[in-house]
């Protein structure tokens, strides 16, 4: 089985990721990693397929399988948060995601934790990590969105009118009554 072989069962992989045919990825995916046992691209590729198809346990799984294969890296420890926010893990994406944020903060790594904590009902670290995020990425629209939801939730009227305004200017319409 020749390199160009598993280049092409990769890019068809993604291709049917892209286009929401999951399943077809799963199994181009699995294909792959018949010729290429333990790949970390293949197995990490699978396991967003599997992710975006609501196989949660599935997609942990291979994750994990790259976090021992390959170590701990911001994106993949963002991936795994993402699969435990969706699991309703709400501890383990916090933990995920500030691993994430020590090794690179990046503004969607604050940003997901904030959702975390807005949907825990802890409005103030929620606020503080959308800020993080704001910080890093000035236009950053969703991170924005979700400021102002958390700040009308906090009650504080004019930060929620300042965030409103924000969001107007970025092309964005706010989601609660400002």
């Amino acid at each position: 089985m020749s390199d160009e072989t598993l280049a092409e069962l990769d890019r068809a992989g993604r291709r049917h990721t892209d286009a929401g045919r999951y399943d077809e990825a799963v199994a181009t995916f699995t294909a792959a990693l018949e010729l290429r046992p333990g790949n970390p691209s293949l197995l990490y590729n699978r396991g967003e397929a599997y992710r975006r198809a609501g196989k949660l346990a599935e997609a942990r799984f291979d994750l994990e399988a790259v976090l021992e294969i390959e170590g701990e890296s911001a994106d993949l420890l963002l991936a795994l948060g993402l699969v435990a926010y969706e699991s309703e893990d709400w501890a383990l994406a916090i933990e995920r995601y500030e691993a994430s944020i020590a090794l690179s903060p990046s503004p969607e790594a604050w940003n997901d934790l904030g959702v975390v904590h807005f949907r825990k009902g802890d409005y103030p670290r929620a606020r503080a990590a959308f800020e993080r995020a704001i910080g890093l990425r000035p236009d950053y629209g969703e991170a924005w969105f979700n400021l102002h939801d958390t700040l009308d939730e906090l009650g504080l009227a004019a930060d929620t009118r300042r965030a409103a305004a924000k969001l107007r200017e970025l092309g964005i319409k706010p989601g609660a009554e400002d």
